[in-house]
């Protein structure tokens, strides 16, 4: 994301006070993301005053005002540690979880005291946890944990902590804080396998398939994993149908995974009804028309999300679905009713 002049002046330099404690205010002409940026950069001003003053600006940002800043991929990590600390919203807090650019250090410090809804997101991102295991033991130390949350923290400290290679264990010494961790880079070479390109496979499109569904189906469920989120976007299509759901969950959290590939999972009639519920939950990928009107449509997808979609359907598109024979005949009957609704307010 570029920053303004305006903002780099401050950040770069030290302006005078009463420019800072008018930036406090919120009172400058910058643009939301910038402003949330300097507040949380002034809210550690060496003058109390000021940064007292900054904390105040941003306790008074709504959620709807602080939601499109905290869900983008281009929010700096330390605004997103920041509001992770000092935010007590729900729908705030789930979009910090859910965000990629979240360090991991912000999800540990909420693991133990988020509210409980928000335990079972925390656990989704299986690549943050592998590089953050701490944020399993305190996941263990929240209260509201209940017992299937530890039952599923469980599941992942078998699969990946087991203790089957050194450098899956979860470390309870102080010699962790002595080294540095390991850059994210080098972790993922650590644990992918060996031939992540996938040389050697026919040419032929339909052969080509064939042979990397044989070739995934010999591997472990943790190889499976490992292809899920380090691999290529033909290994992800095959692995998000996969019958194990830790498999096909792991497709979902790649850090290679595209906004176009979300919407073709939803437009699958053989995909496990649990991904369509984990993307229709998601307010990252729901962002997308095509994947909120796939979703209304895929007759495996749960009724309360297809019935919260269906609301964000355009009128032209509710007219077609009602007349869509192909669509649940709950849906149809939905986008009927819904589409009636629409044009009789607009004729009055």
């Amino acid at each position: 994301m570029v920053q303004s002049n305006l903002l780099k002046s401050f950040l770069e330099g030290t302006p005078p006070k009463a420019m800072r404690l008018l930036a406090a205010r919120g009172l400058l002409p910058l643009p939301p993301a910038d402003l949330m940026e300097l507040l949380v950069f002034l809210s550690k001003d060496a003058d109390p005053e000021i940064a007292t003053q900054a904390e105040k600006t941003l306790a008074s940002w709504t959620d709807d005002e602080m939601l499109p800043y905290v869900q983008s991929r281009e929010c700096r990590p330390d605004v997103l540690m920041h509001i992770a600390r000092i935010s007590s919203s729900a729908p705030v807090l789930e979009a910090i979880i859910l965000n990629p650019a979240t360090p991991g250090e912000a999800i540990e410090k909420l693991a133990p005291v988020v509210p409980g809804p928000l335990l079972e997101t925390i656990l989704i991102n299986r690549v943050r946890l592998l590089e953050f295991p701490g944020i399993l033991k305190n996941v263990r130390q929240n209260p509201a944990a209940t017992p299937q949350i530890l039952g599923l923290v469980t599941e992942i400290e078998f699969e990946f902590f087991s203790g089957k290679k050194k450098e899956y264990a979860v470390e309870e010494t102080v010699a962790v804080e002595e080294e540095p961790a390991a850059d994210f880079q080098e972790l993922v070479l650590e644990l992918a396998p060996e031939d992540l390109t996938l040389e050697g496979l026919p040419l032929d499109p339909d052969a080509r398939e064939e042979a990397l569904y044989q070739k995934l189906s010999q591997m472990s469920v943790r190889d499976k994993i490992k292809f899920a989120l380090m691999g290529t976007r033909e290994a992800r299509a095959i692995l998000i149908r996969d019958t194990n759901k830790e498999v096909s969950r792991a497709v979902l959290h790649s850090p290679k995974l595209t906004e176009n590939e979300v919407e073709g999972f939803t437009a699958m009639r053989n995909i496990p009804e649990e991904i369509l519920r984990e993307i229709g939950n998601s307010r990252l990928w729901t962002r997308s028309y095509v994947v909120a009107q796939n979703l209304v449509k895929n007759p495996k997808t749960p009724p309360t999300i297809s019935q919260r979609m269906l609301y964000r359907l355009q009128t032209r598109d509710l007219a077609i679905l009602a007349r869509d024979r192909s669509v649940p005949e709950a849906v149809r009957r939905n986008a009927q009713r819904t589409y009636s609704q629409r044009t009789t307010q607009r004729a009055r």
